[in-house]
């Protein structure tokens, strides 16, 4: 049975040779989803006639000209690693961005396209099937890493964040179907759609509110970017978003040192200032 195109939006998948998790749906999608080759590491499936895959020999993370190789694409969502000092069996997503530097990939204070609807839809996916992995946090990220180039919205899908759960098949096999049916249905768009400022790397509060509430989140710049965010760089995250964004939501005990500067800074943005 093939899983007819329903939202008229068509997905590539990002995997990557020399990334263990990647390798590993990769290996899920090919041997069990039907993935074959039909030229230079470009691959499709006869179960779904809107997501294709491709396969680079690089690191995801340096990987902004891949959109080159995926013209007939809406969006790319890279099947990536997530690696922490915690080890902790985690399942995250996320979209990329620099606020600053760029020591892992991208440009620096540049931000790719978010799509808010898209992580909440599969966050809310896994979510409901979270006991099939019940050793498992289920978190969003905050934005950070590249690539932040690609002209199309980017989302990365991870598995971390140590070996031992980058190469289990039962992980890989989860994200991999988790997203493809994400994917093959209409993506449900949120209500309303923000951006987040403030709080720790994992977003625990943001995460929350896309998970119980009708937000859809797109770029948040965590605290320890927030000395970054200024006019400019508020309003790339802004703009850098395939949905139009209305909101902007504020872990109001997350903006350490530099609260007063971003609420001076938001008196003059003509959105909706939420705090939570």
């Amino acid at each position: 049975m093939v899983f007819r195109l329903l939202n008229y939006m068509l997905f590539t998948l990002i995997t990557s040779e020399i990334d263990p998790a990647s390798k590993t749906m990769m290996k899920y999608l090919q041997e069990d989803r039907k993935f074959k080759e039909i030229k230079n590491c470009y691959l499709t499936s006869s179960l779904y006639d809107n997501i294709s895959m491709c396969i680079s020999p690089h690191q995801l993370l340096f990987s902004d000209s891949i959109d080159a190789r995926c013209n007939e694409t809406d969006v790319l969502i890279f099947l990536s690693r997530h690696q922490s000092k915690s080890k902790i069996p985690s399942l995250t997503c996320h979209f990329p961005g620099n606020y600053c530097t760029n020591p892992l990939g991208g440009n620096k204070f540049e931000l790719g396209i978010a799509y808010p609807s898209l992580q909440k839809n599969y966050l809310l996916k896994i979510f409901q099937l979270r006991e099939k992995v019940p050793l498992c946090d289920i978190t969003i990220e905050t934005t950070h890493h590249g690539p932040t180039s690609i002209k199309k919205p980017v989302m990365f899908v991870e598995i971390g964040s140590s070996e031992d759960q980058w190469i289990n098949i039962e992980n890989a096999s989860f994200v991999c179907d988790s997203l493809l049916d994400t994917l093959t249905k209409k993506i449900c768009p949120a209500k309303d759609i923000a951006i987040g400022l403030g709080g720790n790397h994992y977003g625990s509060k943001f995460n929350e509110v896309i998970l119980h509430t009708e937000y859809g989140i797109g770029h948040i710049a965590n605290k320890y970017n927030l000395f970054t965010i200024d006019k400019d760089m508020l309003n790339q995250m802004i703009s850098k978003c395939y949905e139009k964004v209305t909101h902007i939501i504020i872990d109001q005990k997350g903006l350490g040192n530099e609260k007063q500067r971003i609420m001076n800074l938001l008196k003059d943005i003509e959105l909706e200032v939420i705090k939570i």
